[in-house]
């Protein structure tokens, strides 16, 4: 039996504000159905959620981040009331080793991060139709 559509509200932690304008420029030619809210560190991730009613669907990580890097948020969101949102990491970074201990820590997916416009919008399409679409996601709030 498949779920239904949802419209995913997904929570995006990227720290370069290039990389955050063509994911939203991706976003806008996608014309897929689905929220985001972009956030540049993990720290003001955290706190975006404590100060939220609003629990997102997903989070698509970064695995490089100033401060806080990626794994060290997943650690936090994994012994917190979060810890069932299904977390994408994704890195400019895609040794085995990284990506290994990736999945060790419990993310959900490693994707390697889509450097040019039209992987963007495959980016896009293919997250917001399987997570959106083919999977069922928890109900936190």
């Amino acid at each position: 039996m498949r779920s239904r559509m949802i419209t995913p509200l997904i929570l995006i932690v990227e720290d370069e504000k290039d990389y955050i304008e063509l994911l939203e420029r991706g976003h806008k030619k996608s014309n897929i159905a689905c929220h985001y809210v972009c956030i540049e560190t993990a720290e003001n991730a955290l706190a975006f959620l404590k100060a939220n009613d609003i629990t997102p669907h997903i989070i698509l990580l970064d695995y490089d981040l100033p401060g806080m890097n990626g794994f060290e948020m997943m650690e936090e969101l994994k012994q917190s009331e979060w810890k069932a949102i299904p977390i994408l990491m994704f890195s400019i970074h895609s040794r085995p080793q990284l990506i290994e201990e990736a999945y060790q820590r419990g993310v959900n997916a490693f994707i390697p991060k889509p450097e040019d416009y039209s992987s963007i919008i495959e980016l896009w399409s293919t997250i917001c139709s399987f997570w959106g679409g083919h999977v069922s996601l928890p109900i936190l709030n």
